[in-house]
């Protein structure tokens, strides 16, 4: 009995929805199924790498980074939505070799196209590359394991969540710098935040629009919690 594709004969939207589950190099090994396929993975939105399908421990990053820029590159100037970017951090016990100026210019592409949410996980905890701090098409922003080590201005206007998680800063200012820059702030977590000094002096502020916080702090990270007096969900874990 003959089998046929039915999944095939589907419209390209509702391919392209299922396409939008699957990581970028899943989806983009779709198109070598059929020419039918092919060009599906192009159209999505979604950019979603990383580093466990292509680098073994001990091995170089070169190949996700081609594939990386690839993906970017092969959809020229199409608009994305949603971009994940994570390595692994077991990668950063075997060698200091992360092409961390590959990395920005990855992030200023993805910043240039629009993007509306943004994740980023890296081995180690390099700066924040700062163009994201002034990305005003940003609504979603999460960033785990990374630094601030230099003052930027930042300016999110459209920002309306942020998460961080294992953030290193060297300044208490630099905190409140960012939060000041998130006018419409809705939805904040700061787990494992770690300061260089503390907020006596710094000017925080509280923020009128937040409604969710999820805190989870250790005895040598003073939050200051004027940011998050006026929430309507308060989550809050103090590990001593």
């Amino acid at each position: 009995m003959e089998t046929q594709d039915r999944i095939s004969a589907l419209p390209d939207e509702i391919l392209c929805h299922i396409l939008s589950f699957l990581s970028t190099h899943d989806s983009f090994a779709t198109s070598l199924l059929s020419k039918r396929w092919q060009p599906l993975w192009l159209f999505l939105s979604i950019i979603d790498l990383d580093d466990q399908t292509f680098i073994q421990k001990g091995s170089s990053y070169s190949s996700f980074f081609r594939f990386s820029f690839g993906t970017l590159l092969t959809r020229r100037m199409e608009p994305l939505t949603i971009a994940r970017f994570h390595l692994t951090p077991r990668i950063c016990v075997y060698g200091n070799d992360f092409p961390y100026s590959l990395f920005k210019k990855w992030v200023r592409i993805v910043v240039q196209r629009g993007i509306e949410q943004l994740y980023i996980e890296i081995p180690r905890a390099y700066e924040v590359p700062h163009i994201i701090w002034s990305c005003k098409t940003l609504v979603v922003l999460k960033l785990h394991r990374l630094s601030i080590n230099v003052f930027v201005k930042v300016h999110l206007p459209s920002l309306k969540t942020l998460h961080l998680d294992f953030l290193f800063i060297s300044k208490s200012r630099y905190l409140a710098e960012v939060l000041h820059g998130c006018p419409n702030l809705e939805d904040f977590r700061a787990y494992h935040i770690f300061l260089d000094n503390k907020i006596e002096g710094v000017q925080f502020q509280s923020m009128p629009k937040l409604v969710k916080a999820d805190l989870k702090v250790d005895y040598d990270f003073e939050f200051p919690l004027k940011v998050v007096s006026n929430v309507e969900h308060l989550r809050f874990f103090l590990k001593v």
